[in-house]
């Protein structure tokens, strides 16, 4: 108890000298200063994280990809429709987002959260995840909320960090707030709207995971994907590991037009990268993938 209170003392004490020290266009790393360093290469690409002086992250360390098929686990209450056996095929990597780990007897060899209030709300789910061998990708913020509450060595998931882009601008860890190069070669521009082929220079997120899941599922080279639980509908409707007493608020129904959208320019980018994408959600608001029952996988 007084470590915990302790350690919160030193961090709120650095700042507030962090917020006389930098101007205000640094005012997103106030809860990092000075306990973490950033390794970036010449073009800025994020590469590695040190905590404390520790590895904690390290965006060059090799990724294994067992399959070239892979299924997305989102959280929509259309999830029920599959089949166990569907959710557990040998020749299918699984990669789940928020609270998709509440699913029994699935393996999940990547997995995704950028949403810090599910990380302060749903910390039972997330500390699930972190005990898995799988690849895990998160946000700066994110990561630091979940080293306020949980030791980095009684981890068992590898750590990828993500720096997401929101309005066509990224609060750079450990920079300045800047607005994203549009002419970057890594970044994949249709209808003014983004889909990163690099995600570690930074990730177009249009206010959902699994826009962010699908730029992570790119970058490892899948063929074949199949999303599961992408319903973009009913939002007042409970997720599917939720009850009506439980359930978290979303904000989706009001950015449903711009998420929709988002979902196009990724189906264009996966078209003309020969990259196959079915949605197994028939009901789905999202009408940029063939649709196909789940059955039929």
């Amino acid at each position: 108890m007084f470590h915990s209170f302790s350690s919160q003392l030193l961090r709120n004490i650095y700042k507030f000298v962090y917020k006389i020290l930098f101007p205000k266009e640094y005012k997103h790393n106030r809860r990092f200063w000075p306990l973490y360093r950033a390794q970036r290469n010449a073009q800025g690409r994020l590469e590695k994280i040190f905590f404390k002086k520790q590895l904690i992250s390290d965006n060059l360390g090799p990724v294994e990809t067992k399959n070239k098929k892979c299924m997305l686990i989102a959280t929509g209450p259309s999830i029920h429709q599959i089949s166990s056996d569907t959710l557990q095929r040998q020749d299918i990597d699984y990669i789940g987002v928020n609270g998709a780990i509440s699913l029994q007897n699935i393996h999940f060899s990547h997995y995704i959260i950028i949403d810090h209030n599910f990380i302060e709300c749903r910390f039972d789910l997330v500390k699930k995840v972190l005990m898995t061998n799988c690849t895990f990708y998160t946000t700066p913020r994110c990561l630091d909320m979940i080293l306020r509450q949980i030791e980095f060595h009684d981890l068992k998931c590898k750590i990828k960090t993500i720096e997401t882009i929101t309005r066509d601008m990224v609060e750079v860890f450990l920079s300045k707030k800047t607005f994203v190069d549009k002419h970057n070669k890594n970044f994949y521009i249709q209808n003014n709207f983004g889909f990163s082929k690099d995600i570690f220079e930074g990730t177009f997120d249009y206010f959902t995971v699994a826009y962010v899941a699908l730029q992570v599922i790119n970058s490892l080279n899948y063929k074949e994907i199949y999303i599961a639980g992408l319903d973009m509908n009913n939002f007042n409707s409970p997720r599917f590991y939720e009850t009506l007493d439980d359930k978290q608020p979303t904000l989706l129904d009001l950015h449903a037009t711009t998420v929709l959208s988002a979902f196009d320019t990724a189906a264009l980018f996966f078209k003309e990268n020969g990259i196959e994408v079915f949605n197994l959600s028939k009901d789905s608001a999202v009408e940029s993938f063939q649709k196909i029952d789940p059955n039929t996988v």
